[in-house]
């Protein structure tokens, strides 16, 4: 939690919402202040990603710096970038009770976003500077489930053609067991498609132009 003098916010609780803070942590104060930084993050995140800051090659390794924010989806997930470069890139994830499922392994979901995050950016660092990409396809094997611990991802490009290339992707655990393996169709998109940020202020035809200018 913060030091002890600065701005501070006054937070009005029902009884009700103020026991069931109570019920999960013995520091409501520190609670909400953690919740708090976590949506700053997610907001500065959205911004910085709504303004073009990750374009490019150069502009998805801003993403190991940390005097840039994070993209959106990773900063609700945790996952984080480690190396990228070369047609080779490696994710890591501290996994937890925060993002299992009803059974309480971990979602297969999240492990899908983080091995299309490592085969993803793997193919991206293949890309010219005026360039993008997006996924046209991905494939997950789940090999065996896992409850907790740091997993890592590991994307490397298999076959890069002038548009279409394939990565795959295998997830670990810490002492390197197997988790899941994929793999992915990834399309290069040059120069006047590559700019895939769609303002928030412009038309809702508009968005679905860029969409289908995706799928041609």
């Amino acid at each position: 939690m913060g030091g002890s003098r600065g701005p501070t916010v006054s937070i009005e609780f029902d009884r009700d919402e103020y026991d069931r803070l109570l019920e999960v942590t013995d520091s409501p104060a520190e609670l909400v202040y953690d919740s708090a930084i976590r949506q700053l993050e997610l907001e500065e995140s959205i911004a910085f990603t709504r303004d073009g800051g990750f374009r490019g090659p150069e502009g998805f390794t801003k993403i190991m710096d940390a005097a840039s924010p994070t993209w959106p989806l990773g900063s609700l997930l945790g996952i984080e970038l480690r190396s990228m470069g070369d047609g080779e890139s490696r994710w890591v994830l501290e996994a937890g009770p925060e993002h299992a499922n009803p059974m309480g392994t971990i979602h297969g979901g999240v492990l899908c976003d983080l091995g299309d995050a490592a085969l993803s950016t793997a193919y991206m660092s293949t890309v010219d500077p005026d360039d993008s990409f997006t996924t046209v396809d991905l494939t997950v094997n789940y090999l065996r489930p896992v409850w907790s611990g740091r997993l890592e991802a590991v994307g490397r490009v298999v076959h890069k053609g002038r548009t279409i290339g394939l990565a795959e992707c295998d997830i670990t655990t810490d002492e390197g067991t197997l988790v899941a393996r994929l793999s992915g169709t990834c399309m290069t998109l040059q120069k006047e498609s590559a700019d895939r940020t769609v303002p928030t202020d412009q038309s809702e035809s508009h968005t679905a132009a860029v969409t289908n200018n995706a799928q041609e």
